[in-house]
């Protein structure tokens, strides 16, 4: 005797009405949705610009704001000029891009990181559709993305930044900005 279940799949499964009915509801449902959204910032227009909007719990207001020494570099001219041609300062580069959930969830760390070193020159290159070729010219090879250039040195490192890496990422940049290192126990400081 067949199920309650396998009658109902059977009938759903066999009824072409309900696949159109389906699409024509997620459909509605969609276009609702965006005349809601549309609404909303039409009224979100006309009222008064100074009313507080509630802020999510846990959150630092600040966290997503970029920094003053937070450049964000588009083409290879741009990049050469704030990233190649500085000889004076470390420069530091994130690369991401704006749909990748790990580089949204780094944008806070790295912004923090350019407010504890605000004379380190922060730079930020997101993936467009122009400028993919500058991406695999530099060797970047995963998303979230990291370089760290030393003056008369170039490139010193290039790391992963998602999460999980930050914080090597954050030591290693401590590392040149404060011109020294921690030793491992039981290393020497003399390598001979």
């Amino acid at each position: 005797m067949p199920s309650k279940l396998s009658k109902l799949q059977s009938t759903v499964m066999d009824s072409p009405s309900n696949s159109a009915s389906f699409g024509r509801r997620m459909r509605d449902i969609v276009f609702r949705r965006q005349q809601q959204r549309q609404r909303r910032t039409d009224t979100s227009d006309t009222e008064n610009a100074n009313v507080a909007t509630p802020r999510k719990r846990g959150l630092n207001r600040n966290s997503n704001r970029r920094p003053s020494n937070v450049m964000v570099v588009n083409t290879l001219e741009e990049y050469k000029q704030h990233v190649a041609d500085v000889k004076d300062k470390i420069v530091v580069v994130r690369f991401y891009a704006t749909w990748c959930k790990a580089c949204k969830a780094i944008g806070p760390s790295f912004y923090r990181l350019a407010n504890t070193y605000p004379e380190i020159s922060f730079v930020e290159v997101p993936v467009t559709q122009h400028n993919a070729n500058l991406h695999q010219g530099l060797g970047v090879s995963s998303l979230p993305f990291g370089h760290i250039y030393i003056p008369d040195v170039g490139l010193a490192e290039e790391l992963r930044i998602s999460k999980k890496h930050f914080p090597r990422f954050e030591k290693e940049l401590q590392s040149y900005a404060y011109g020294s290192c921690d030793l491992p126990d039981g290393e020497s400081a003399n390598p001979y």
